[in-house]
């Protein structure tokens, strides 16, 4: 796959790769509505990959999901750079 765009692996996986790695995934939890893990290739944080992790992740469920506990400093800073609490779901 040559592309950035994101794929849903086994229901409960968004990984976005391009022509020669895996660039980002997020693990998530369609029962407690949660985004148990999300990683990006320090090469491409703060690019947006993060975000579109999550926001694809939330259209294939059909719902917020909200960052299982515990969170990491980091996973903090992340959420609260997207103003988390303030998101809605585009249809």
């Amino acid at each position: 796959m040559d592309t950035n765009e994101p794929i849903i692996v086994n229901d409960d996986t968004v990984v976005i790769n391009n022509k020669n790695t895996t660039i980002g995934y997020a693990h998530f939890n369609k029962e407690t509505n949660t985004i148990e893990y999300i990683f990006v290739h320090p090469m491409f944080r703060r690019s947006g990959i993060g975000a579109k992790l999550i926001i694809t992740a939330e259209k294939f469920v059909g719902r917020i999901l909200k960052p299982a506990k515990p969170i990491s400093p980091m996973g903090q800073n992340f959420f609260r750079s997207l103003k988390y609490q303030d998101r809605r779901i585009l249809s």
